[in-house]
């Protein structure tokens, strides 16, 4: 939490047996969620569906084995695509757990990471399809079947991340500043 020290205040706190302690209380930024607390868990169940389906095709798509599996320019956006994945279970489990009021460090680790997550999994699983299309137009003799069920478990990854960002639009949060004055 070094990051988000200046969030925190030191402040002297006597305890009940007289002894006089230093505690760090929160002084900065509360991120309010809009939503009722049915609405949000219901958000928070399906954005934990969709990180799920997309980890699993990302998986089930390296058990096709296709031949393009063994081009730099298919392979690497595709081996790329399990970092923004790992982040975004992180940040959805981060979310689940969390409140409808968060601390700007548990913003950060929650809705931002969820968010950037989503988009670089679309970046990745684009840059992944754009070379897959590529082998399949220039290199691809046999086995087109395998290579076409690659392409679509792309489109399958794009499309979830997609629906991933347009239910993260509907949790607005409303911000709060201890220290705003107006």
């Amino acid at each position: 939490m070094k990051k988000h020290y200046k969030d925190y205040e030191l402040v002297t706190k006597e305890l009940s047996d007289g002894k006089i302690k230093q505690v760090a209380e929160y002084r900065g930024k509360f991120y309010i969620c809009m939503l009722s607390s049915k609405k949000l868990s219901r958000v928070k169940l399906y954005l934990l569906a969709l990180v799920l389906c997309s980890g699993a095709t990302v998986m089930g798509a390296g058990f096709l084995n296709t031949p393009s599996s063994r081009v730099a320019y298919v392979a690497l956006p595709y081996v790329s695509l399990f970092l923004p994945i790992a982040y975004s279970i992180m940040g959805t489990v981060g979310f689940i757990k969390s409140s409808n009021k968060l601390k700007h460090a548990e913003y950060l680790e929650t809705k931002v990471r969820i968010f950037r997550s989503s988009i670089w999994q679309i970046v990745l699983s684009s840059l992944t399809l754009i070379g897959e299309i590529c082998f399949i137009l220039f290199k691809a003799k046999q086995e087109i079947l395998k290579e076409t069920i690659f392409v679509s478990l792309m489109v399958l990854i794009i499309t979830l991340n997609i629906i991933s960002l347009q239910l993260q639009k509907r949790v607005v949060y409303q911000v709060e500043d201890p220290d705003y004055n107006g």
